[in-house]
């Protein structure tokens, strides 16, 4: 029994069944003017939908920058610098063991370095604070010199 307010629902349609109908293959695609040809069996003009490249240039150009003094930078000339090798140099001359330069915040250099001293197994250490970081080198192997055992 249905209750009040409620109604059954209809019934679902029925379709018949479609029969079997075969089908033909589709005829090859041939495209329209004669397979690609144009009037009198001339080649057709293709048009892509896309711009040629445009042509590179060989290098980008280089960037030069103005010397120093040009932007109001002052350069100051070392004076009496030796180049690395020279100090090395020297440095194995002198026995120093290790060397450390540090830059100091107020924009002095301090040099460092340890050498042997007349005790086995106990080093001496240098330390000199200059302008610069070839001065403060200069100096402290002037000190190393002065006070080799």
């Amino acid at each position: 029994m249905i209750s009040p307010g409620m109604m059954p629902a209809p019934p679902s349609p029925t379709y018949p069944t479609p029969a079997y109908v075969p089908q033909r293959p589709a005829p090859p695609y041939s495209p329209p003017n004669g397979g690609g040809k144009g009037t009198g069996g001339q080649p057709k003009t293709l048009i892509r939908a896309q711009a040629p490249e445009e042509p590179r240039p060989a290098h980008p150009p280089l960037l030069t920058l103005p010397p120093p003094e040009q932007l109001g930078v002052a350069v100051r000339p070392v004076e009496d610098a030796a180049d690395g090798t020279t100090l090395h140099a020297r440095m194995k001359e002198l026995g120093i063991l290790r060397f450390h330069i540090d830059s100091l915040p107020d924009g002095r250099a301090r040099f460092t370095c340890w050498t042997p001293s007349t005790r086995p197994g106990v080093t001496r250490c240098i330390e000199s604070v200059a302008a610069t970081e070839a001065e403060a080198v200069q100096r402290g192997l002037q000190e190393a010199a002065r006070t080799k055992p």
